[in-house]
């Protein structure tokens, strides 16, 4: 696997904008390889281009010959605005990817498509704001000015030039309207100012801030399209917002739409509408939201080559069949039906199954290791709709005693194949942060130390059948959400339940589909008991990820009304102010943001963390073991191994653009 070139300008996870001289500047690199394990090809197919390979596809070139596309030349930005994305082999233009998605599944969807953001995140993400849809970012000493530099020539799906206007549309049209964002999204403030953004030229926009805000380029690096500022194409969108359109209420109202605010939603939507402008490599053509197939095809002004200068993406088509349940993912994975999936079946029961069909399938596994601290967190709702249920969750005896009533080690024997050991909501073994006590509190499968915390949270009346009833007199029992495509959550959890009940506590096994769990713990519903999820960002992404250190956002699902009023800034109706404690993790976090020192920005993280540790707000099961993607043999330029994150859209920042069809 190549190397990426040493710059020091490109920041790392321990080191922030603060460069020489005050400016930042970008190398242009990515890490791409192909090494499959037992069952494929190991040699490199195709490191020497022959002399008459094709610069474009030959699709888009008979397009260009029919007159229905201009040459590739003016497709693409000028030669030295576009984005080199060295590779291990280079790619033959053709083929159709066959991929998967469960029903709604937008996820799996941005992680294959839809990572272009203005920064990247490197492939092993250890460096941030490296180029992505902007050239490059010059930033000044203290981190309060940015001049953002677009590829001049860079254009939309649809043909349309991109310039700062894109840009200028997303920060004062979009992200400043109060109706689509009652809040600025932080990134664009400081000291709880907006920035402010100023046309430069065509391909130049500078954003001043009133405070640091060193966290900029980190924050620009990741998926989420609130964070990209080139996500937004104007002369598409500007049309369904009535500032700049008078008419867009009755352009909704004449589209079947209840008002513009419901309409602009469906425009947005990239997987719903193949009208949508965009930047990625591939083109919805087909829907989400209709049949049962997503379909994407090559974007013909994507903005990427290789270092031969051949357009990417190699593969011409995308298809990602829908289907309901991961138990039929796994039969077409078991056949070799799908080219490339991480996700839903590609956990540690069904190894074994797929190991021994790799030949058979004609696949290999590809390593990916987990930035995840845990494989499933329980999250009691301390925001509960029910006075006499909060009391009760949000008393930390009653947490522990839980956590000390899990068999964790036979939960880890059981479900997930002997992999990992017990773990609490704790930054992983690797992480610079570790730390062991805190990892390992509570622990201790001991059902005599879970009964002593429960009745010290006062839970020491029984029923007729020994389950504790609450301080109201009612039997305490409560449901837990599970989604329904995470079958092993289902499994650890119904263990968990099990050993609950002999120490009294009556809890069930709710199984919900995802947009259903999804609408419960909403902070406008809040109608969850509890629910589980995975462990993220307990390594490499300890401090971009925060859920689970204190109620950061609306994936905090302990706390999801005390997140709200954090992320509002107590301006929301549905936000609840948490107590003081929470208050005070809130406030380090907002220094941490706007701290350009590592040392202190790391400091005050250690901070929330002990405070994390001693509030103890949701319970951990396992520390996770490598996880696995599989790859067809035929599917080239797919690194061997990649660190898994749901904020950089992972297996996005390994470059999917640059696989091809051996």
């Amino acid at each position: 696997m190549p190397t990426s070139p040493t710059n020091p300008a490109i920041i790392s996870r321990r080191q922030l904008i603060v460069g020489s001289g005050g400016i930042i500047g970008f190398a242009t690199l990515s890490l791409t390889g192909c090494s499959p394990d037992e069952g494929g090809e190991t040699e490199s197919q195709n490191a020497t281009p022959p002399a008459d390979r094709p610069l474009e596809s030959p699709l888009l070139t008979e397009r260009v010959e029919a007159g229905e596309l201009p040459p590739m030349d003016e497709r693409m930005p000028i030669a030295e605005d576009r984005l080199v994305v060295p590779t291990t082999e280079y790619g033959t233009y053709g083929g159709e990817f066959a991929g998967v998605i469960l029903d709604q599944d937008r996820g799996w969807l941005d992680r294959m498509i839809h990572y272009e953001p203005t920064v990247r995140a490197t492939p092993q993400l250890d460096e941030f704001g490296t180029p992505g849809t902007l050239k490059s970012v010059d930033v000044n000493e203290d981190a309060t000015e940015f001049v953002l530099h677009l590829r001049q020539g860079l254009r939309w799906s649809d043909g349309e030039p991109v310039t700062a206007d894109d840009v200028m549309f997303a920060i004062q049209d979009v992200f400043f309207n109060n109706t689509l964002y009652p809040t600025i999204p932080e990134f664009l403030t400081a000291d709880d100012q907006p920035c402010t953004a100023e046309r430069v030229d065509d391909f130049t926009v500078k954003l001043t801030y009133t405070g640091t805000r060193a966290d900029f380029l980190v924050t620009a690096s990741r998926g989420e399209q609130p964070k990209n500022l080139l996500g937004w194409p104007k002369h598409y969108l500007q049309d369904f917002i009535p500032d700049l359109n008078p008419e867009a209420n009755n352009i909704a109202v004449a589209a079947g739409f209840s008002d513009w605010m419901d309409y602009w939603s469906d425009r947005k939507n990239y997987y719903d509408n193949p009208d949508l402008p965009t930047l990625a490599a591939w083109s919805i053509t087909s829907p989400l939201n209709e049949g049962t197939v997503v379909v994407a095809e090559r974007n013909p002004y994507y903005w990427k080559t290789d270092d031969q200068g051949a357009q990417l993406p190699f593969i011409d088509l995308l298809e990602f069949e829908i289907v309901q349940n991961d138990e039929v993912m796994l039969l077409k994975a078991v056949n070799g039906e799908i080219d490339f999936h991480a996700r839903n079946f590609n956990n540690d029961p069904n190894r074994p199954v797929l190991a021994d069909a790799r030949e058979s399938g004609d696949f290999r596994f590809v390593t990916v290791e987990p930035t995840s601290m845990n494989q499933m967190i329980i999250a009691l709702n301390l925001n509960h709709r029910d006075a006499a249920m909060r009391s009760v969750f949000q008393n930390k005896d009653f947490r522990i005693g839980l956590s000390y009533a899990i068999n964790r080690q036979d939960i880890i024997d059981t479900v997930y194949q002997r992999q990992g050991e017990p773990w609490q909501a704790a930054p992983h073994s690797n992480s610079d942060f570790y730390d062991e006590e805190y990892a390992k509190q509570y622990t201790e499968f001991d059902l005599e130390l879970a009964a002593e915390h429960l009745d010290r949270a006062g839970l020491t009346e029984t029923d007729g059948e020994g389950f504790r009833l609450r301080p109201d007199g009612q039997r305490l029992s409560f449901q837990v959400d599970v989604t329904a495509g995470t079958t092993q959550h289902i499994q650890a959890m119904s263990l968990v339940v099990q050993t609950w009940a002999e120490v009294g506590i009556q809890a069930t096994v709710n199984t919900l589909e995802r947009s259903l769990f999804y609408d419960r713990k909403s902070p406008s519903a809040n109608q969850h008991d509890a629910n589980v999820w995975g462990g993220d960002g307990g390594f490499r992404t300890e401090q971009d990820e925060l859920r689970w250190w204190f109620p950061s956002w609306s994936e905090s699902n302990y706390a999801v009304r005390w997140a709200e009023w954090y992320t509002s800034d107590g301006a929301s109706p549905t936000g609840e102010e948490p107590p003081a404690v929470v208050r005070e993790q809130m406030d380090l976090a907002k220094q941490m943001e706007l701290e350009s020192d590592p040392e202190e920005r790391d400091a005050l993280f250690r901070s929330i963390l002990e405070i994390a540790k001693d509030q103890f707000y949701a319970i951990g099961t396992a520390l996770p073991g490598d996880g696995y993607a599989i790859a067809k043999n035929h599917l080239r330029n797919v690194v061997d191994s990649y660190p898994e994150s749901p904020l950089y859209f992972s297996p996005g920042h390994v470059d999917p653009p640059s696989w091809y069809f051996a």
